[in-house]
């Protein structure tokens, strides 16, 4: 068995390209179907923490993995992130277990391209505006991974990106990017003004009680992609399509019964639905978190992990008691 710890996930990634993680997401999205994903658990617990379960298994690969993910707030001097995530993986066949791995670098990696994703397929052909709120670790690995797809594709556009000042995130992100060429880096004070008058607009903040801006402060032809599904509930009943990676998922959304029109990401990629249609469309992206993708990030970088294995005893006889 192998136990691939945050560190060495960090590392692997580090020997990957941006482009490949769009692919993996890409590639996982359009065979949906030959992946089998049971819907997740979760465990509430209180002050809002909890636990979420996610199993998932590739019988073509010979893999299962079940992820543990949960959400603690800080206690007195702790330090860790408020999201931790572990990861095992399982021959499938067999049900050894092959590796015990973190997730939280996985998750924050397929979390932000995912989005990434979404913001190349929806977004209007002429867009030259973005605006970002709640810049941390999953909105550095989104635009990373944006910007490396633009480039790749020879898109070398100007760029007006438009942050959200809070704790001088702004300034640490726009520091990271300052080696970018025709991109600038706008500061906004408020939410309406990083939303007005913008093409892209990508949230990735993790708590929000109600709707960041009034109706009117979306353009018509906005692509809305809010990471952690918290703030844009206004959307939902008047954009022209929202697209999510597993309608099941998002069926219990307040207004689920009020969307103009609903469609799998998957069901775009494979031509079975309409994706953008005209630059006049307002759209919004849910992607709620599919485990297999987890599953697939996990199976790239146990085949690259470089480590030893270490000796996990597991019963080799029906009698052992």
């Amino acid at each position: 068995m192998k136990i691939i710890d945050f560190e060495e996930v960090k590392k692997l990634a580090k020997k990957t390209k941006a482009t490949d993680w769009y692919n993996w997401v890409e590639e996982v999205l359009k065979n949906k179907d030959i992946f089998v994903m049971p819907p997740k658990m979760s465990i509430p617990q209180d002050s809002g923490n909890y636990y979420h379960i996610m199993p998932a298994m590739y019988e073509d690969e010979n893999i299962v993995t079940v992820k543990m993910i949960g959400r603690h707030f800080l206690k007195e001097n702790e330090k860790r992130p408020t999201m931790m995530a572990d990861m095992m993986l399982y021959e499938a066949d067999t049900g050894i277990l092959k590796a015990l791995m973190d997730a939280e670098y996985i998750t924050t990696l397929k979390t932000g391209v995912v989005a990434a994703h979404s913001a190349i397929k929806f977004v209007k052909k002429d867009f030259d505006t973005l605006g970002l709120i709640g810049l941390g670790n999953i909105m550095t690995v989104f635009f990373i991974t944006f910007i490396n797809k633009l480039r790749d594709g020879n898109d070398n556009r100007k760029l007006v990106v438009k942050l959200y000042k809070h704790h001088q995130q702004e300034v640490r992100f726009a520091e990271r990017f300052s080696n970018l060429e025709n991109i600038t880096f706008i500061y906004c004070d408020t939410y309406e003004e990083v939303i007005t008058d913008t093409d892209l607009v990508v949230s990735a903040v993790t708590k929000a009680d109600k709707n960041f801006v009034a109706d009117e402060c979306f353009k018509q032809e906005v692509t809305v992609i809010p990471i952690c599904t918290l703030g844009f509930q206004n959307c939902d009943l008047f954009f022209d399509k929202v697209f999510t990676d597993e309608i099941e998922q998002i069926r219990g959304f307040k207004y689920f019964k009020k969307f103009k029109a609903v469609a799998n990401v998957s069901d775009v990629l494979n031509l079975k639905k309409k994706g953008r249609e005209n630059n006049e469309e307002r759209i919004i992206v849910y992607n709620y978190g599919l485990g297999i993708h987890d599953l697939y990030f996990a199976k790239k970088f146990y085949e690259l992990a470089d480590v030893n294995d270490i000796d996990y005893s597991y019963p080799k006889s029906k009698y052992f008691i």
